[in-house]
């Protein structure tokens, strides 16, 4: 096995030469992370989009199933009364008429 390892270190490359690699600046960073961003945000924007509605329409339905019973009730109350006040001014006798 020391053989084997010998005869492998010899065919890896050495390294002769240290290359300083510039460090990039943090605005550039930052540039590159908003338009990494704005991509990813485009390709997503239908599908977002449809997802959003989809919560948006179910949370209006699960809040219509609550109000329905209570808008029904207050037209109702609403007609009602609309009704008896309609139904009392044609019942009562004129005003500076008795009745016979």
């Amino acid at each position: 096995m020391a053989a084997l390892s010998k005869k492998l270190l010899r065919t890896l490359p050495t390294l002769t030469e240290v290359v300083d690699v510039p460090a990039q600046p943090t605005a550039a960073s930052g540039d590159f992370e908003e338009a990494l961003i704005e991509r990813v945000l485009q390709r997503l924007e239908l599908t977002l989009d449809a997802q959003v509605q989809k919560v948006v329409a179910d949370a209006l339905q699960e809040q219509m199933k609550d109000l329905a019973p209570r808008i029904r009730q207050r037209v109702d109350n609403a007609v009602r009364k609309a009704v008896t006040q309609a139904v009392t001014a044609e019942t009562k006798p004129p005003v500076g008429r008795r009745a016979a």
